[in-house]
């Protein structure tokens, strides 16, 4: 369902995670994120889909953003009312970051 617009990689994210059946895997979209960050190990599969979230929020409007991620990419979680879709891209990346983070240290805590 690419359009080409987006990595294949960010493609699969939302389309692997944020399917129709997204709420029989966890209870909330953060939870969803967190069982990405557990299949997806490393640190640097993490940062990128974040950065390449970042890149899809700075550059569509609010409107287009909702509209691409529903019907090109085929999410199929709306966070509205609570948030837009930028606020919740953006809070994705940065959970995504954390647990990148978390890698970080625990790769860091064993060199030391």
């Amino acid at each position: 369902m690419n359009d080409s617009s987006i990595s294949t990689e960010l493609d699969q994210f939302f389309g692997a995670y944020f399917h129709q059946d997204w709420d029989l895997e966890a209870d909330d979209w953060q939870g969803i994120v967190d069982h990405f960050a557990s299949a997806n190990p490393t640190d640097e599969a993490q940062r990128q889909i974040a950065q390449e979230i970042d890149d899809v929020r700075t550059t569509r409007s609010e409107p287009d953003l909702a509209q691409f991620l529903i019907r090109k990419v085929g999410v199929c979680y709306d966070p509205r009312p609570e948030s837009t879709f930028k606020e919740w891209l953006g809070q994705i990346a940065a959970r995504l970051r954390m647990h990148a983070n978390k890698i970080d240290g625990r790769i860091a805590s064993r060199h030391e």
